[in-house]
């Protein structure tokens, strides 16, 4: 008996074995004809220069009351994209939300990214479209190119009301993004509320994703025309594409400081990473936040060999100790301020769909350094000791999370 279930269990592990196999090179042709053909290049958009209003949001629960009231006061219509959404009590109150505004009359379009919406039930989604609320996930795996197309995500998070009031930043909708989930603790991120022209750009993106994902026609309604206090420009990213360069760009105008707040320190982009060291050996103060703590798998593990690059160079590195630190922004010399959905690692840099906010108001910059400042204030700058004193444990997960790291 015991032989019997030992030759099964062999047989088991060649068949396991051989599908990963075969897997791996299917993953490999599929990502290499797909590049070939350039099936998913396209160039990014850079909206014009506008001018705003600007509102940073940086606690989850003032902004699920001031986006859920906007919603509610909403006439016309609603054009909302997150990256995720959970199942739980919040995501239920958004999802109501949508539904009722659907009853009264609003034109309310609601899009997921597919994996991201991967926690979305089928019975919320039909509810969804009985009452009438326009649903499409983003970004649907297809043939031919199945794993180059699941491996590209919708990472842009968009909010649009009556024109008048846009949403953008690095908040998804569920308890953990209210600090709410007692193993992640305190939640920390970046999301701009904005009122002006800049609003017609959030709108003819999301128009854009939405006409690109679905064959639903979708309404093309006017946004206001009005200019506020700040000036700032939109510019949203497919793949990676030239990303790269826009960074660099800026870190090369850098005279005095780069500072970078990014969930992950995963800087696998070598047009970004040598713009930094040569802005550090121009003298430039380059510091990075990330979050060691965090709600994403090896990630703490996959930056330990670029946080030992980066303090060769003389770049400061510090890790975020008050909770998780979501927010995607950096601040050049106090003359560039950029807000987004990018964050600091292979998968935004070569494989999402972004959008960042670039803000050049020195006014608006001024408030929000000392909000950048209180993060760094509650954290704890990481020395070389921090990562080269690693247990075994830690040391494998490295190792493991290197080898996986373009996908994180």
């Amino acid at each position: 008996m015991l032989r019997k279930i030992e030759k099964i269990l062999k047989v088991l592990l060649f068949v396991f074995i051989g599908v990963c196999f075969v897997l791996l090179v299917w993953v490999k042709i599929d990502r290499s004809a797909a590049e070939k053909r350039g099936v998913f290049d396209q160039q990014p958009i850079q909206y014009p220069i506008r001018q705003s209003n600007i509102t940073m949001y940086t606690d989850g629960k003032q902004l699920n009351n001031q986006l859920f009231l906007d919603i509610k006061k909403a006439k016309y219509y609603v054009h909302i994209n997150f990256f995720s959404i959970a199942d739980d009590k919040v995501s239920h109150q958004f999802l109501d939300l949508l539904r009722q505004k659907s009853q009264e009359g609003v034109e309310v379009y609601y899009a997921v990214d597919r994996l991201g919406g991967i926690l979305l039930k089928k019975r919320e989604r039909e509810l969804l479209v009985k009452e009438g609320v326009h649903f499409t996930y983003y970004n649907k795996p297809a043939f031919p190119y199945l794993f180059s197309s699941l491996e590209r995500r919708n990472h842009r998070r968009i909010s649009v009301i009556d024109g008048r009031i846009g949403y953008i930043g690095g908040f998804n909708i569920g308890r953990k993004y209210l600090g709410e989930k007692v193993k992640l603790g305190h939640w920390r991120d970046y999301h701009l509320r904005i009122q002006g022209e800049g609003v017609q750009d959030l709108n003819h993106q999301f128009v854009l994703d939405w006409k690109k994902n679905t064959e639903q026609p979708i309404p093309i309604h006017s946004a206001t025309k009005e200019k506020g206090a700040t000036s700032h420009r939109f510019t949203a990213y497919y793949s990676g594409e030239k990303l790269g360069q826009d960074y660099a760009l800026l870190f090369q105008q850098a005279k005095k400081s780069i500072i970078i707040v990014t969930p992950y320190f995963i800087p696998k982009d070598r047009t970004i990473w040598n713009a930094l060291v040569d802005a550090r050996k121009r003298g430039v103060r380059v510091k990075f936040l990330f979050s060691p703590h965090s709600d994403a798998l090896l990630v703490k593990e996959a930056a330990y060999p670029y946080i030992r690059k980066a303090l060769k160079q003389g770049i400061e590195v510090y890790g975020y100790k008050k909770g998780v630190l979501h927010g995607k922004v950096f601040l050049i010399d106090e003359n560039v301020l950029m807000v987004g959905t990018v964050n600091f690692d292979s998968r935004s840099f070569h494989l999402n769909e972004e959008m960042n906010c670039y803000i050049h108001d020195p006014v608006y910059i001024s408030k929000i350094k000392s909000v950048i400042n209180e993060d760094f204030q509650n954290s704890k700058r990481v020395t070389s000791s921090d990562v080269n004193q690693l247990s075994i444990k830690e040391k494998m997960k490295e190792k493991f999370a290197k080898m996986i790291e373009y996908y994180l």
